[in-house]
């Protein structure tokens, strides 16, 4: 019993100390105990939309804390689901570019995406709450005031989520605020519902991720996974959402060969499809190997034979 509870003080004191190291749990109440404000020119409301501006060749990672939190509340701080998300979170925001001596969050992050390009970019909702960043210089890229630390990260406060991270990511955001719209959240807009998670990628990121196993063919230009909890079934769902640039599309699974409780696919006529794995074991779910099968069909030109006069 007594090392039961030495394992759970240990991890709730990781916690603490990563959220403490990261300033997210920094409480800044203004004295008649209104939570103050930041300036916000631009806010981007959904998660999904945040695609539109983040630069080309990363790998993105979604965490929504908020719905963790609830999750948690609802199955059990030890739940598999919880604690996989929980432990990639933390992971994420364990960085130096969230060095409290860069940056202090006046108000819980609630969701973030971590991008990584071999260099990291944070797109953070903190629920628009004042963040105060150790500014060395600013200047105006675009429309937006973009500050710079001497510890070469930047940060643009006045887009909801915030942008936070190394300086060429953030001023290469900046420049995308002004044209935004891409097909790339027109894809990510038809995964509906509640993600805790998700990884998702788009361009020549997406054509290396995803590729065919017999042929090692580049066959999608965007890639998204996630993981939810559906209340309804009381099941644990992965999601996959594939968009193909060849003849590609989802099929099938035989109920013998499935491994997992409900399957189902859709195929759209613009080259997207969409899986939904689901079962009550996530260990089921979370297995790399569980995953749609993929089918396609190549068509090649044909010279034509010359006839016999």
């Amino acid at each position: 019993m007594a090392q039961k509870l030495e394992k759970k003080t240990a991890r709730i004191l990781a916690l603490i100390l990563a959220f403490i190291m990261l300033g997210s749990v920094f409480a800044y109440i203004s004295p008649k105990g209104v939570q103050e404000k930041r300036d916000v020119k631009l806010k981007i409301e959904d998660f999904r939309n945040w695609i539109d501006i983040l630069p080309e060749n990363g790998l993105f990672y979604y965490f929504n804390l908020t719905e963790l939190g609830l999750l948690s509340k609802k199955l059990g701080d030890k739940d598999p689901l919880v604690n996989f998300t929980e432990e990639g979170a933390i992971n994420a925001l364990h960085s130096a570019y969230l060095s409290g001596r860069i940056v202090q969050f006046s108000h819980p992050i609630e969701e973030f995406v971590y991008a990584d390009y071999g260099y990291h970019l944070y797109l953070i909702d903190n629920n628009d709450s004042k963040v105060f960043f150790a500014r060395d210089t600013n200047n105006t890229v675009g429309n937006f005031d973009v500050q710079f630390s001497k510890y070469g990260v930047a940060m643009i406060s006045e887009v909801s989520p915030l942008v936070i991270g190394y300086s060429p990511l953030v001023i290469e955001v900046a420049e995308k605020l002004n044209s935004r719209k891409t097909e790339y959240s027109d894809y990510l807009l038809r995964l509906n519902d509640t993600f805790v998670f998700a990884f998702f990628t788009y361009g020549k990121k997406a054509g290396e991720v995803f590729r065919m196993n017999q042929t090692n063919d580049s066959i999608a230009d965007f890639f998204f996974q996630g993981f939810r909890y559906n209340s309804t079934s009381q099941q644990y769902e992965k999601v996959w959402g594939v968009h193909f640039t060849q003849n590609y599309f989802f099929t099938g699974i035989n109920e013998s060969e499935r491994g997992f409780e409900y399957y189902h696919f859709e195929n759209f006529d613009d080259g997207f499809s969409i899986a939904v794995m689901g079962d009550k074991n996530f260990t089921k779910i979370a297995d790399e190997r569980t995953a749609p099968p993929v089918m396609g069909f190549i068509i090649k030109e044909v010279e034509e034979v010359p006839q016999k006069e």
